[in-house]
């Protein structure tokens, strides 16, 4: 069996079983558009040589959330996404992932359900929990379960040896990636209670709290494999949110506006994965380059 026959027959046997159980869990597969008319900004959505301007989409996301209903209370979609960055071993122009939406799915049970879909694949790992609000109460001493994020940036920037200008987006963004995926190194770890001021403005604040997000990501020996979150039901609060990151935009205001006339349930949870790092984490690999199909187009 040739390197390429063997990385395309790994794929379907993941692609397979992802299916297959979220068959057992009653989803139901979708196709959105991949064309989207929503510019995200520069560098942030492939433009498409289509009537009336499109973009090529960067994430499934919110189209996918328009579809939840009464009928189909859990909906997802697995479709390629594009980005105009420059690729390397862990990104690509054109890459693969599943997203879904529930109605109704709890934040304990949506973690739950990552870990069914992605844990039959990576047999080597046991999965383990990390607050992020933990540790920045413990290495900071502030507690976001009661107290805001405005005096975390210089903190964190100080930390990293960041710009104090550098917006608290970039700057938390930064300080996660460095001092806790990188920890990740050979472990399979949750990092969960995220800060308000990053880059998933949609996810909801966990009640009883200042400045947490019901928010994770699963990062596998360093790698973000699956991220997740409960949507917030507040359409102020993730106004609010969302325009302060710089990161509200037409298709999240679509959502709302459905959410607002009863089409979509306020109430809902979705996860992505990425299918090729899914793959290379299966197999043992921090490359996604052998499960890119096709190379010599």
């Amino acid at each position: 069996m040739s390197a390429l026959s063997g990385a395309i027959r790994a794929k379907a046997h993941v692609l397979y079983g992802l299916r297959a159980l979220l068959h057992d869990e009653d989803f139901t597969e979708v196709v959105t558009p991949v064309a989207r008319r929503a510019d995200l900004g520069p560098g942030r959505r492939a433009s498409a040589s289509l009537h009336g301007g499109r973009h090529l989409r960067a994430m499934i996301g919110p189209a996918l959330r328009v579809n939840v209903s009464t009928d189909l209370p859990r909906v997802y979609e697995i479709g390629p996404c594009f980005r105009p960055e420059p690729p390397d071993a862990l990104h690509a122009a054109e890459f693969t992932m599943l997203d879904l939406y529930a109605a109704h799915l709890g934040f304990e049970d949506l973690i739950d359900l990552a870990w069914r879909l992605v844990g039959p694949h990576l047999p080597a790992y046991a999965p383990e929990r990390l607050s992020v609000a933990d540790h920045i109460r413990d290495e900071f001493g502030i507690d976001l379960r009661t107290e805001s994020v405005s005096g975390l940036h210089p903190l964190l920037a100080a930390r990293i040896g960041a710009d104090a200008g550098e917006p608290f987006r970039d700057v938390l963004g930064r300080y996660i990636a460095l001092e806790l995926e990188a920890s990740a190194t050979g472990r399979a770890v949750f990092l969960t209670d995220y800060p308000t001021g990053g880059d998933e403005p949609c996810a909801r604040l966990a009640p009883g709290t200042t400045a947490v997000l019901e928010r994770f990501e699963l990062i596998v020996d360093g790698i973000e494999l699956v991220h997740g979150y409960t949507d917030e039901a507040d359409r102020t609060a993730f106004t609010e949110r969302a325009k302060a990151a710089g990161l509200y935009d037409d298709e999240q205001r679509l959502a709302q506006e459905a959410v607002e006339a009863g089409l979509v349930p306020a109430d809902t949870a979705g996860l992505g994965i990425g299918i090729e790092r899914l793959c290379a984490a299966s197999a043992g690999l921090r490359d996604i380059t052998p499960f890119l199909q096709s190379p010599q187009f």
